[in-house]
């Protein structure tokens, strides 16, 4: 009955609304529309046709052409591009029917197990991936031919010399799209904009490049991101495609497993994306506009190393969070400046932000060792000298470990001069490294009071500076002789073996020579 139907009143209704044109690709484009009277509701209606060359009636090509859900009654349109060669100018299209495909039911029937949201969901699968072979949303977004019809201008400039004759012709073609209208041509003589409404003033919300600048801010400040919204859409259209097409399972298998990717990439990115923006939310609530910012401080805020702190400042500075700021990794500071100088000093702030790091390094962690004080030491010259000591005591502890009748030899060395060593450099490195800083920001001459409350005059504005330097030479030279006796230690736990040594080389010459192995002396 299907058959029947389709061989007579079906193909009767098609070559009666069949309709053909060029497109600007080659292709062909046919399409015609059919009301379902077979008193059937079709889940699946798929047939092919044969394109005839009616010049010499052969065989151009096949196409396939799949209407998917059909119901009685419902007027469907058919549509196919089809690829003909450029000279065909008579075509006649043969559909047969043992090329019919179809799932078929009686009008008005209900099939088990359906819902109305699968229905929905292959229905968008069809329009998204072209049930009638048109390629679909699909085919519009990716292919070559679905671009609309649009107006084609021609436009031809002669240019000639000065004595008249042609020397060039240039011709331009422009397609615009059928969407892109001309601005409307409004009274007062504004282009795209509403009668009698005049131009912007120019300093209303800023510059156009300021309020771009603003918005790619505020989108970096929530997260926001074109790729994610696109990521997230098209991957949603993808697996719609997969679950509504009726195509073969490669296929939507295919469509499946993009869509799936593409919606994991939406999720990551936007994760990724929130991360840095809670970073830049706290970076601007904790830096002083105003002035310097300790990087070190905004590190241990965000629980993140000072060299990714850095790298992330440096890029919101690209990105024109702070067009007037600089990092300074020498002085770990992020410095903010006007009109190309520091609002406040570097030098200052340089100061405070070793001392407080000196000082969050001792809460966390006394100095116990050499080690611990070598790492909290600022100061170069005394850190050589500490390293030079760490590398006699580890040859200490070496040799102990080696021979433990050693251990009463060294007792003295563990549990006073060492521990020495360390308290003295870490009081220098709290109340003394920044003493001389300190002063040099004095006046020359400072004025006090004695007793008396009589006026003095310190002739030696840099009292504070010179004594925090002797206060380093003796440092130094404690170190140094701790270092020293250090080395002698390490000889006199070696004296055995070398005593040993010497022995057993004496002992051997003195055989050799007693039995005239050598040479002697005292030859006659």
């Amino acid at each position: 009955m299907i058959t029947d139907w389709f061989e007579s009143d079906f193909k009767e209704a098609a070559k009666a609304t069949t309709k053909t044109s060029r497109l600007d690709d080659g292709k062909l484009s046919y399409s015609f529309s059919v009301v379902n009277e077979s008193g059937f509701d079709f889940d699946k209606f798929a047939f092919k046709i044969k394109v005839i060359d009616k010049t010499n009636n052969k065989e151009i090509g096949t196409a396939r052409i799949n209407a998917g859900k059909w119901a009685s009654g419902e007027k469907k349109n058919f549509k196919s591009r089809l690829s003909i060669p450029a000279d065909a100018r008579s075509l006649s299209f043969v559909m047969y029917s043992n090329s019919l495909e179809y799932e078929a039911r009686p009008a008005g029937s209900v099939v088990s197990g359906s819902t109305d949201f699968g229905n929905v969901l292959q229905d968008m699968g069809e329009a998204l991936t072209g049930a009638d072979g048109s390629g679909g949303v699909f085919g519009e977004l990716f292919g070559t031919g679905g671009m609309p019809q649009g107006t084609t201008v021609t436009k031809t400039t002669t240019t000639k010399t000065v004595n008249g004759r042609t020397t060039k012709t240039t011709t331009t073609t422009t397609t615009r799209p059928a969407s892109q209208s001309r601005p409307t041509q409004r009274s007062g003589g504004q282009t795209g904009r509403p009668a009698g409404q005049g131009a912007r003033p120019a300093n209303q919300g800023g510059t156009f490049t300021e309020r771009r600048t603003e918005k790619k801010l505020n989108k970096k400040r929530l997260g926001k991101s074109g790729w994610t919204v696109a990521s997230l859409v098209t991957g949603a259209m993808f697996l719609m495609a997969s679950a509504g097409s009726t195509g073969d399972p490669e296929s939507r298998l295919v469509f499946g497993a993009l869509g799936v990717i593409l919606m994991v990439a939406a999720g990551v990115l936007k994760l990724v994306l929130n991360t840095k923006a809670k970073r830049i939310r706290t970076y601007e609530a904790k830096i002083n506009k105003k002035g310097n910012t300790s990087i070190d401080e905004l590190a241990a805020y965000v629980g993140k190393p000072f060299s990714k702190v850095a790298d992330d400042l440096q890029a919101m500075i690209a990105d024109g969070f702070f067009p007037e700021a600089y990092v300074d990794i020498n002085n770990r500071l992020l410095v903010m400046t006007r009109n190309g100088e520091p609002i406040e000093s570097v030098e200052r702030s340089a100061a405070e932000n070793k001392k407080a790091r000196r000082k969050a390094g001792r809460e966390n962690m006394a100095p116990e060792s050499l080690d611990d004080l070598i790492t909290m030491t600022d100061d170069a010259q005394i850190k050589s000298k500490l390293k030079a000591l760490r590398t006699i005591t580890k040859k200490i502890d070496a040799r102990v470990e080696e021979v433990p009748d050693l251990e009463k030899q060294v007792k003295d060395f563990r549990e006073k001069y060492y521990p020495e060593v360390v308290r003295l450099t870490d009081a220098y490195n709290e109340k003394i490294a920044d003493m001389g800083n300190l002063d040099a920001e004095k006046p020359k001459e400072e004025v006090t009071t004695d007793a008396s409350g009589a006026p003095v005059l310190n002739t030696n504005p840099n009292y504070l500076q010179e004594q925090a330097a002797e206060i380093k030479t003796q440092l130094i030279s404690l170190i140094d002789s701790v270092t020293e006796a250090s080395e002698n230690l390490l000889e006199r736990l070696h004296e055995d073996d070398i005593m040993d040594i010497t022995t057993d080389i004496q002992r051997l010459q003195t055989t050799l020579a007693s039995k005239g192995l050598l040479d002697s002396d005292f030859d006659i």
